[in-house]
């Protein structure tokens, strides 16, 4: 390859001002599976181009047109949710793709695989008609209004504590609001559990208007992370001692059921009370409530023995030792009875699928819905909508969850009847994949609109050991360990990946979650879906109870892909760390491997609003970083005060950048613009002392630290 145009520029802030929105509403593509530390598309998509284009080109002008770049090959060593290799395959490139952890590799086959759009309808349909009824029967209860059947949207669950002194159970409430609709907040009277509305501001004492209790609706009976205060006596009781001497999952009430009413919603020219809040409505919890999910639970226990659901027992780990901390020692007791009962129903459905790639396109949409249908799914009040078990990259025990109407309603989130839409939206995008466009409306406001181009059509082989690429196969997807690529006979263009930054996420405990709902439909076809649990020993991450050497694996795999790259070739990968001893770290694995940085551009990459991960310091930032092989690049001489000059006003300019674009740089942001720089200049440069000594790249990056203060 001649040199390329990522080698000597990239538009950080045209791709920034891409990225930034997609954060929080991804590709319909990347919307039918959930995963872990998603990637905007158009950041590779730009990475991807500016890899082929040749120095004198125009990514920008290249960006919204159709490419078929058929002649380059790319590999992602470590394709996770599968962002490279969807990007690829819209760019006309051949693919590989390889990932260690079955989900991973799941959720990317069944984003590229092209299907029937008719068929898939058909299918959704068929599902509508068998079983809809069957699983909607069981979220309903009574309109407050009408009296009329309504719908469940949510069952809202507060788990119960028994008080040390006087034994009775303490509810663990935070506050007593319910919902916010508006200037209307829905509030719970913890002593006769009504539920009322209070229009305005909430004030911190209340009284409740049908037992005349008083009490401060902003303050619940749990205190701190790890108390609660009994109302009966007073007297405080600490949560986690009480898990450890009772060795049991804490109970959960349900206090509270949030609806809608279709009855309502028909007669919408009338004046209905509802009509307000969109025939929504919330309601303390009766009789005929409680005694639907009883009935639920029996049928489930009735149901349960016909019935695939997982078994296995949870693997003990990093972090899975939450979940053991709270005494949940079996994936199945993540879930309440009625979402059992429904989750189970639809997998049955998908399992008599005859045809495998639609049964297969189900399970992916099954992923998310798995996600949002759990006892670990909390709810905002504020956006009265619930956020799935992953909305942090971690397991985290709730007081109050929200349970889910598994099939789904006119509004919630994470329904079946969602998943599904978002399944058929993204197999459209297949066929239609698009770019948003960017101006300024005639009326000054910041406007966007779609450029389409291109297609996605992963034609998937799973044998490495056949010709590829082929006019039949574009696409080679491997569930394996990257370390071993003997296999591979070919030479690529390009590597091009977004590896574990190192403990950030734990990929493989936090996928298990998928991984035993899915094996019950897959262990049969796939050899990787035979074992109990995803392969832990191999994984590229900083783990404390594994032995493996996080910057080790890195060298092996950087080492084995490296092996396949042309002698011209590029290898560009994403990192950030919050961890300064990380970069450093980084840099000697670069090194090790002997690849030579080339160019690094900071770009904005995750939402901020997932960045929420107990021991973690968030960073919103990624360092795009870019390698070459075989550099004949000589190193100019230069004494550290000229180094640390040229490091400071480098960084003071992508700072100025940034600000020129209104692009925030918060917290430990800097980082990634900082030690981009470092490895940039680093490979420009030879740096001596004063005697003329050359100095240990510990010593350069010491000398420059104070140029930046991560926290400010």
């Amino acid at each position: 390859m001649t040199s390329r145009l990522i080698e000597e520029i990239f538009p950080v802030r045209e791709i920034s001002e891409l990225a930034i929105p997609e954060r929080s509403s991804y590709k319909p593509i990347y919307q039918i599976s959930k995963w872990f530390a998603r990637r905007a598309s158009s950041t590779f998509r730009a990475i991807l181009l500016g890899s082929i284009l040749p120095s004198s080109g125009d990514l920008m002008n290249n960006f919204y047109i159709e490419h078929n770049f058929c002649d380059f090959t790319v590999i992602d060593p470590f394709m996770g949710g599968g962002t490279t290799i969807i990007e690829g395959l819209r760019l006309g490139l051949n693919c590989v793709g390889i990932d260690i952890n079955p989900v991973a590799w799941f959720i990317t086959k069944t984003e590229a695989e092209l299907v029937d759009l008719g068929e898939l309808k058909n299918w959704i349909m068929d599902c509508e008609e068998k079983i809809k009824a069957q699983i909607k029967r069981w979220y309903v209860t009574d309109c407050p209004v009408c009296k009329s059947q309504a719908d469940i949207i949510y069952a809202h669950w507060v788990k119960l504590v028994p008080c040390e002194v006087c034994k009775s159970q303490i509810s663990l409430f935070r506050n007593f609001i319910v919902a916010v609709k508006g200037e209307i907040t829905s509030i719970l009277c913890p002593s006769c559990n009504t539920v009322f509305e209070n229009l305005g501001s909430v004030p911190t004492v209340i009284s409740c208007p049908e037992c005349l209790f008083q009490f401060d609706p902003l303050k619940g009976n749990r205190i701190g992370r790890n108390s609660c205060r009994c109302f009966n006596c007073g007297s405080l009781t600490n949560i986690l001692d009480t898990l450890k001497r009772n060795q049991q999952i804490l109970p959960s009430k349900l206090y509270a059921i949030e609806g809608f009413c279709p009855n309502c919603a028909s007669n919408a020219d009338l004046q209905f009370p509802l009509k307000n809040t969109r025939f929504k409505f919330v309601k303390g919890v009766s009789k005929a409530d409680i005694d639907l999910f009883i009935e639920a639970k029996e049928q489930w226990r009735r149901f349960s023995s016909k019935s695939l659901w997982p078994k296995e027992y949870i693997p003990l780990g990093v972090a899975t030792k939450t979940l053991y901390n709270h005494n949940y020692k079996k994936w199945v007791e993540l879930f309440n009875s009625r979402q059992l009962l429904a989750l189970t129903m639809i997998l049955d459905y998908i399992h008599k699928i005859p045809y495998v790639i639609y049964q297969e396109m189900f399970l992916a949409a099954f992923i998310n819905l798995l996600n949002h249908n759990n006892v670990f799914t909390r709810y905002s009040p504020k956006g009265q909508k619930v956020e799935g078990i992953f909305a942090r990259h971690d397991f985290h025990p709730l007081s109050t969850f929200a349970e889910n109407n598994v099939w789904g309603t006119r509004y919630g989130r994470g329904t079946w009847e969602k998943c599904l839409k978002r399944l058929l939206k993204g197999k459209e995008y297949n066929h239609s994949p698009y770019n948003y466009v960017r101006f300024l409306s005639p009326n000054g406001k910041p406007s966007k609109k779609k450029s389409f181009s291109g297609k996605i059509d992963g034609k998937i082989t799973t044998d490495s050991s056949k010709t590829f690429p082929s006019a039949e196969h574009n696409l080679l997807l491997l569930c394996k360990d990257s370390e071993d690529l003997k296999e591979l006979s070919l030479s690529v263009d390009l590597i091009i990946s977004d590896p574990p930054y190192a403990d950030n996420v734990n990929y493989s405990e936090l996928s298990d979650f998928f991984y035993v709902w899915l094996r019950l439909v897959l262990k049969s076809r796939y050899q990787w879906f035979s074992a109990k649990e995803t392969p832990k020993d191999a994984e590229a991450i900083i783990s404390q109870n594994r032995s493996l050497n996080y910057y080790d694996k890195l060298i092996s795999i950087f080492k084995a892909a490296k092996a396949r790259l042309k002698s011209k070739g590029l290898f560009i990968f994403t990192f950030h760390h919050s961890d300064e001893e990380i970069w450093y770290k980084l840099a000697d694995v670069i090194i090790q491997t002997g690849f030579q940085v080339i160019r690094t551009y900071p770009i904005p990459s995750e939402a901020r609003n997932v960045l929420n991960i107990q021991k973690k310091k968030a960073i919103a930032f990624d360092l795009i970083i870019v390698c070459g092989v075989n550099i004949q690049k000589s190193q100019s001489k230069i004494t550290l005060e000229k180094f640390v000059k040229i490091v400071k006003e480098q960084y003071k300019e992508q700072l100025e950048t940034f600000m020129e674009a209104n692009i925030k740089v918060r917290g430990f942001d800097n980082l990634a613009i900082y030690f981009g720089i470092l490895l940039e200049l680093g490979s420009q440069f030879n740096v001596i002392s004063y005697s003329g000594r050359n100095l240990t790249q510990k010593e350069i990056w010491d000398s420059c630290y104070n140029i930046v203060t991560p926290s400010r």
